[in-house]
């Protein structure tokens, strides 16, 4: 009877102490130097909007963050170098960025920032168990499409001591070099830190704004009695970026790509056309398209404010039949515009 007390209890303890590790498996990694991508954004929204809050990886990396009981995990940074502007090297034009840490603090060159905690937050919330940083970027910066590359390098001195499998103080930990956590107070060092260094770079893509009106044909006793409607779109697109304007054939084309509207109740079509500006060339796809270099206004200025006019005349046509049941008619052109 003695033995067998003694053995159940160490069973016991053998598997507690497993559960802990398979639940606790933390490993840590500095990115002493690589390529990092704060994110891809439109630029108008980055002209009207800025970028709030683009997250990216600041180096330190911690995958399996222990669950660990009362442990405090060490963390503390200074950033030594940080990029504020980025260059598109085809166009030379520059973007702004400001950068905030996990906490949502501005980052300042030079200033250590402790963030250790004693608590199983997990800090490591980014990409592949990243610790994040976020890049900011001001609105009211009209550029052209394009890789912007930071013009220097970010680099990030790390100290942490993270707990890999631990209990109120005891066990083993990641750590940076020459970290010491000490005991009761005494012998605790920082040590020399990891070095990180990125090369951060960040996408503008092409971006466009539209602005139409629908077409009313109004009423009228037969198909050829209808008026022509003249009206027009603006389009305003990115920063020197030529672009196409397209016009699909509608929901309901007859016999291939003419346009046609359908009548509410039953199948009843009414054919139409979409002529640029006052003439009878056709709006549509392909060689139909309409280039923004020769829009109606404004033709070929290109800077994200001005908008190109496209003045359009719709006509319902003179084939149709005079037999068409009365009832509303109607249809729906999807405008495409292409880089």
């Amino acid at each position: 009877m003695i033995t067998l007390k003694k053995i159940i209890p160490a069973g016991l303890l053998f598997s507690g102490l497993i559960l802990i590790t398979t639940q606790s498996q933390a490993d840590c990694s500095v990115n002493s130097s690589g390529n990092v991508s704060i994110g891809k954004v439109p630029s108008i929204t980055l002209a009207e909007n800025g970028v709030q809050s683009s997250q990216f990886s600041a180096g330190l990396s911690c995958s399996g963050f222990s669950l660990a009981a009362l442990n405090t995990t060490y963390l503390k940074y200074r950033v030594d170098q940080m990029p504020i502007n980025y260059i598109n090297s085809v166009t030379g034009e520059r973007l702004t960025v400001n950068y905030l840490d996990t906490n949502s603090n501005p980052i300042n060159v030079g200033q250590e920032r402790d963030m250790s905690s004693f608590t199983i937050i997990n800090f490591f919330t980014g990409p592949n168990g990243a610790l994040p940083f976020y890049a900011k970027i001001n609105s009211g910066q009209a550029v052209s499409p394009g890789i912007y590359r930071a013009e220097t390098p970010f680099k990030v001195k790390w100290y942490y001591s993270v707990p890999a499998i631990a209990v109120a103080g005891i066990g083993f930990y990641f750590s940076s070099p020459g970290f010491n956590r000490g005991f009761l107070g005494l012998g605790f060092d920082w040590g020399s830190g990891s070095d990180s260094s990125l090369n951060l770079s960040i996408e503008v893509l092409p971006d466009c704004r539209i602005a139409t009106n629908d077409v009313n044909f109004g009423t009228a006793a037969f198909a050829d009695a209808f008026t022509p409607v003249k009206t027009s779109r603006g389009i305003r697109c990115s920063v020197k970026t030529p672009y196409k304007v397209s016009l699909n054939d509608g929901l309901y084309p007859q016999n291939g790509n003419q346009r046609a509207m359908k009548s509410e109740t039953g199948n009843n079509y009414m054919s139409y056309e979409i002529y640029k500006n006052s003439t009878t060339e056709r709006w549509g796809r392909n060689n139909e398209q309409w280039l923004s270099d020769v829009a109606t206004t404004n033709p070929g200025i290109y800077d994200a404010k001005t908008q190109q006019g496209y003045a359009f005349t719709t006509k319902i046509l003179d084939t149709n039949s005079l037999s068409l049941p009365a009832g509303k008619y109607s249809d729906t052109v999807t405008v495409q515009v292409e880089f």
